[in-house]
């Protein structure tokens, strides 16, 4: 089954910065401008929900200030091309990193482990450590570090054992892997999704290293579920809100974007007229979906699909209301609240189903088209006839038992796809 995600790799994001496909290039490039004329240590937060593609954004980031790439929509070469030269770009994912027991020495083993890495590029112009690190590596990391992959470090003293010492040392560290014209850009990522103690250890260690001018933080956050986290640590009462715009100089809150953009560009579905398609943009734009959340939509419909086209011969497919209406929107529903699909499944959900319909005219048509089926004359249908099959579709498969044999087995291969994805069995 094909992949719904946009991929990470540089290819990936070289293409996604050279068509502008999500339409921000404009904000990258506001951004490096400002970076550009910071003199001192500051921390920045790229704010955004939940798939809201601050992952993407924050790569763009990183990808720009190490590519050669020259031409880029939207994209000032005099702003790249010095931001190229202030800055010394590192990304950090927290979360996959949140099973060290110490943020500060996780951030010294990833920074050790990446820039050794380019030690072996110097032919491209990257930075060569100019260590031979050994005894040292071991103390530091509580044995996570593969020893066979970096090289002693002798600068760092072999034991560490206060926090200032630990926070020295990365600063040492800093010192020598970083030019001395250029800063050091730390790209921090997840810090929402990490575990409570991690993220605001992580924070902490952030707040410390502040009064670096060589060093300057963007982090990518979704600070609203950030503040909950801070809140759980601290204790009831606690203002994590608070506590971040005391810790940001600065937050910078990412554009929306459309779901047709993300559609069209990033997963290739447009062509909206198509039964299929109009829905997914409709679920999506009606549920107000985030990235994430729209590649699980289309990637839970196109799977279903599937198995309902093979397992059972593509038999709701003769009810076009069921296939393109209430399974892309239970589908939707699923996703954004469980609690709504029951209520749905149960016949309580027809007033947003309606609302929903009537929202948007490629839907609405589907209706329609099933209202033109079934009359035997040429009545041109209004919106009470085409909202009362609406009603009529909704109460034969959601809330009343049929006499009509082909019906009830309709509705069991509907109930029981459903099935496969969640407890739903027991509402057919």
């Amino acid at each position: 089954m094909k992949k719904y995600d946009m991929d990470l790799s540089e290819e990936e994001i070289n293409d996604s910065l050279q068509k502008n496909l999500l339409k921000r290039n404009k904000k990258l490039n506001k951004l490096m401008d400002l970076l550009n004329n910071i003199e001192c240590g500051k921390i920045i937060s790229v704010d955004g929900k939940w798939g809201s593609g601050k992952t993407v954004f924050l790569k763009q980031l990183e990808f720009l200030n190490y590519s050669n790439c020259e031409k880029i929509a939207d994209i000032e070469k005099d702003n790249l091309d010095k931001y190229r030269s202030v800055y010394t770009t590192f990304y950090y994912n927290a979360w996959e990193n949140d099973y060290h027991n110490s943020p500060l020495l996780s951030l010294i083993y990833n920074l050790i482990d990446r820039f050794q890495q380019e030690a072996n590029q110097v032919a491209a112009d990257k930075i060569k450590i100019p260590f031979n690190i050994n005894g040292a590596i071991k103390t530091l990391s509580y044995n996570f570090i593969d020893l066979d992959k970096v090289k002693s470090f002798k600068d760092i003293a072999e034991q560490i054992y206060t926090t200032e010492e630990k926070k020295q040392a990365l600063l040492n560290l800093i010192n020598h892997i970083v030019p001395n014209d250029k800063k050091l850009l730390f790209i921090v990522d997840e810090l929402d999704r990490c575990k409570p103690t991690y993220a605001v250890e992580l924070l902490e260690v952030i707040k410390h290293f502040y009064i670096s001018d060589k060093v300057l933080f963007v982090l990518g956050t979704n600070n609203e579920q950030l503040s909950y986290t801070i809140t759980k640590y601290y204790g009831t009462g606690f203002d994590g809100y608070g506590y971040l715009n005391k810790l940001y100089d600065l937050i910078i809150e990412l554009d929306d974007v459309s779901a047709k953009c993300y559609l069209e560009n990033v997963l290739s579905i447009n062509n909206f007229h198509l039964w299929t398609n109009a829905s997914l943009y409709a679920v999506s734009d009606y549920l107000n979906f985030k990235f994430r959340e729209i590649n699980r939509l289309v990637g839970d419909f196109d799977l279903l699909d599937q198995y309902l086209s093979t397992t059972y011969n593509g038999i709701i497919d003769e009810d076009v209301i069921l296939k393109h209406i209430f399974l892309p929107y239970c589908l939707g529903l699923k996703i954004k609240s469980k609690s709504k699909l029951n209520d749905f499944f149960a016949g309580n959900g027809f007033s947003d189903l309606k609302q929903y319909v009537n929202k948007y005219s490629s839907i609405y048509k589907i209706v329609e088209y099933e209202y033109s089926r079934e009359i035997s004359n040429n009545e041109k249908p209004d919106d009470i006839r085409i909202n009362d099959l609406l009603r009529e579709k909704y109460n034969l498969y959601f809330l009343s038992e049929s006499d009509n044999w082909n019906t009830n087995q309709v509705k069991n291969v509907f109930f029981d796809t459903f099935s496969l994805i969640g407890n739903y069995i027991n509402y057919r």
